[in-house]
């Protein structure tokens, strides 16, 4: 495993809102590689979501995002496909639909890059329309022990 830099920078439009919202977090992870798939781990530092563990498994053509904590969930990114997942908060669980319209990786164990263009959806009904781009950089002087 290595050290690096994750930086996470998405667009929202819906939930009820006629107006974009976008956030943006940086935060240490470390990367590395199991099987054919580079991981990387994070923890979430701000806001709602603060000490929520998540890890990317990240393949060609398919991302996996698994979190742990208070807002757990696991959703897979596929072009063109819809997954259901659960999606567990503090007020109980609920089951959506993440259909992945764009999906671009460029990506090995020395870090890289995500896009992601997605929608959720509830019970057939559109919650929100999403953009993630995320950035990884490895410290190449600091491999994990």
């Amino acid at each position: 495993m290595k050290n690096g830099i994750i930086t996470v920078r998405d667009r929202h439009f819906g939930g009820g809102s006629d107006e974009d919202e976008f956030g943006e977090l940086s935060t240490s992870c470390t990367v590395g590689v199991d099987g054919d798939s580079i991981v990387v781990r994070y923890y979430e530092k701000f806001d709602e979501m603060f000490s929520c563990s998540t890890c990317l498994m990240i393949k060609q053509g398919r991302v996996t995002m698994m979190r742990s904590g208070k807002y757990s969930t696991s959703m897979i990114f596929e072009q063109q496909k819809r997954h259901i997942c659960c999606y567990e908060t503090p007020f109980g669980e609920i089951m959506i639909g993440v259909y992945t319209n764009a999906i671009f990786t460029d990506f090995n164990e020395n870090g890289g890059v995500i896009h992601l263009a997605f929608t959720i959806d509830s019970n057939g009904d559109l919650v929100s329309e999403n953009e993630i781009k995320i950035t990884v950089e490895v410290k190449e002087d600091q491999i994990c022990q």
